[in-house]
């Protein structure tokens, strides 16, 4: 395991600091031990909520839409995490190591993990819940890995694939032989990767049923007869949302997905010349797709040009 460079420089000068002190009489006494940190395990836990209220697969949620007069019940619920870093209290990044499983891939590109909140098995998250019902039977609400463990004080990511795992991924695999968790989530394979996930059941409050699907990814590819980022190294609108969480200890507190702040300023408009509710984003202008302007608005990405701050992102928070 390497450590982070900046972090050994750190961690010496403080080192050579107390001994200094203790040299030339300080306070210290000689029974005084420094401690080395050590590498320490860690989970980055993740949890969807709806304002104050935990969800799930059986969760109906109410108050939905400009006029608070629709319900939602999730189908799916999944989304990439990537660009993981935590920082001590002076700001200095800490080395960590990622695991690899299942859920989480690396190359020489990158690291991407997969979050899936929902399952397929109950409630609305079942195939005939919605007609394009696409969720899968596993479940992961963790990131694992290693850290060396000097006070975590915040931590930042990326909810997305990175450009260059994708770019590698699609030009080395097929659909068929991708790497867990890159194979599911992509537009349509050598397409691209769709970095966020939201398919849901509506219902408003005459009982009219109808159906949501959002889905965050990186648009402007590839060309005609190319695979996604054959010939350049980022999309034309990258679209992947950033999240900073000030104060956030792995150890104690959770990464929250609100799913009522997701659909923030939503219409939840008929969009088929029926009266059934709905909300379609695929990551379109807001000028082809309208409810894509107040989801992008809502996850900090400038529609205009697909970069994201993490200090305009509203849906992810911490507890």
């Amino acid at each position: 395991m390497q450590m982070n460079a900046r972090f050994i420089s750190t961690s010496i000068a403080g080192l050579f600091g107390l001994s200094v002190l203790t040299g030339c009489g300080g306070s210290s006494s000689s029974d005084d031990t420094l401690v080395a940190p050590v590498a320490t395990a860690f989970n980055l836990n993740f949890k969807a909520m709806s304002g104050s209220e935990e969800i799930n697969c059986d969760t109906m949620l109410t108050g939905y839409g400009s006029d608070q007069s629709y319900s939602v019940g999730l189908s799916d619920l999944r989304f990439y995490v990537s660009n993981i870093k935590f920082y001590d209290q002076y700001d200095v990044e800490i080395e960590i190591t990622l695991d690899e499983n299942e859920f989480q891939y690396q190359n020489a590109e990158g690291f991407v993990g997969l979050v899936d909140m929902t399952s397929n098995s109950s409630g609305s998250c079942q195939s005939d819940a919605i007609a394009f019902s696409e969720g899968t039977a596993r479940t992961n609400t963790s990131i694992t890995g290693t850290l060396f463990d000097t006070g975590v004080t915040k931590v930042t990511f990326d909810v997305g694939v990175p450009q260059g795992v994708m770019k590698d991924v699609i030009a080395t695999n097929s659909a068929e032989d991708a790497p867990s968790p890159l194979n599911e989530m992509y537009w349509s394979w050598a397409g691209g990767y769709r970095h966020f996930v939201m398919n849901f059941a509506i219902e408003d409050t005459n009982g009219v049923a109808g159906e949501g699907y959002l889905h965050i990814g990186s648009r402007g590819c590839g060309g005609d007869g190319l695979l996604a980022l054959e010939g350049k190294d980022e999309c034309d609108f990258v679209n992947t949302p950033k999240v900073e969480l000030i104060d956030f200890d792995p150890a104690v507190n959770t990464v929250v997905i609100d799913v009522q702040k997701v659909l923030n300023d939503v219409a939840f408009a008929s969009t088929n010349g029926t009266d059934a509710p709905a909300v379609s984003c695929h990551s379109a202008p807001s000028s082809a797709q309208v409810d894509c302007g107040p989801i992008f608005v809502n996850f900090g990405i400038d529609g205009d040009t697909g970069e994201a701050t993490a200090s305009s992102n509203l849906t992810v928070s911490m507890e």
